[in-house]
């Protein structure tokens, strides 16, 4: 494994606001370069098509870690609404079709360790393996400007902390 550079900020959209609404999807395992790029050619053709009420979203993605597809939404031309969220996630499940790979795994937790290397645990055995200092990736955050400050952070300010 390669250390991952824990500042995000650098990989994250500059042209939408921090408070921009971002959905995080963490897939199953490690991404492969060729499913990077097919993920990466499926966004550039949904994003700019991705409407709410017939209007374009300011939308944009990142796909980081090769393992995180993020989603976001600067709200302050066009609102999100039930329909165009629901078209984003017909989008992912399209995707993990074509990849024959989960996109929404929820019970893996992310952390990094010492060496701010990345690593995975079940959301179960995450005693003894992750402590309250240990980094982990927080996908419950719900904005960019949260995603900069509150995604990759110590277990104790994350909702992980009840599972320790």
């Amino acid at each position: 494994m390669i250390a991952t550079e824990l500042n995000i900020e650098n990989l994250l959209p500059t042209a939408l606001s921090d408070s921009a609404r971002v959905w995080i999807y963490q897939a199953e395992s490690f991404l492969s370069v060729k499913e990077v790029e097919f993920i990466r050619k499926s966004c550039e053709q949904f994003i700019p098509a991705w409407q709410a009420h017939g209007k374009n979203l300011q939308a944009d993605y990142r796909i980081l870690f090769n393992r995180f597809v993020c989603l976001f939404v600067d709200e302050s031309a066009q609102n999100a609404t039930g329909c165009s969220i629901d078209s984003s996630v017909h989008f992912i499940q399209t995707l993990e079709k074509e990849l024959g790979k989960s996109l929404m795994q929820r019970t893996q937790v992310i952390f990094f360790d010492d060496e701010k290397e990345m690593r995975e645990v079940d959301m179960n055995a995450m005693s003894g393996v992750i402590d309250s200092e240990t980094t982990v990736a927080n996908n419950l955050v719900k904005t960019l400007g949260e995603m900069k400050s509150d995604w990759l952070i110590p277990a104790k300010d994350s909702w992980h902390a009840r599972m320790l």
